[in-house]
């Protein structure tokens, strides 16, 4: 009997346990499908540890390109509706799915790929020389 009560105890406890990591899994991807709202034509997507973005983002603030240049930046490793924006953008500009990575840039149906070229966009729109 002391067997069957251990047992049925244990029983409980893992269920109760594989029950709460369902939940868990199940708000967690529900809180990373939310699409973040675009509000500008121009949009940074980047990855959340990209050592690449990493660098575009240092180059945003150490040049102040948040306060010469309106844009929008959507993470898109965690997240998988801005995954999927990433991808129709990448399509407008005739770039392959397997093609596209970041850090990436869409400006008004112009696509720009890699530190280099996104620094490049961002100085010229900042008027920086």
């Amino acid at each position: 009997m002391k067997k069957a009560l251990i047992f049925l105890g244990s029983s409980i406890i893992f269920i109760a346990i594989v029950v709460g990591l369902w939940v868990w899994s199940s708000t967690t991807e529900s809180k990373n499908a939310a699409e973040t709202p675009i509000n500008t034509d121009i949009v940074l997507f980047y990855g959340q540890d990209c050592p690449h973005c990493k660098d575009v983002e240092k180059f945003i603030a150490e040049n102040g390109i948040a306060e010469k240049v309106k844009f929008d930046s959507l993470e898109v490793w965690h997240n998988k509706a801005n995954s999927n924006i990433l991808l129709k953008k990448a399509q407008e500009c005739n770039i392959a799915e397997d093609k596209t990575g970041v850090p990436f840039l869409y400006s008004k149906g112009e696509c720009h790929v890699g530190t280099p070229d996104i620094e490049k966009f961002f100085k010229q729109a900042a008027g920086i020389q």
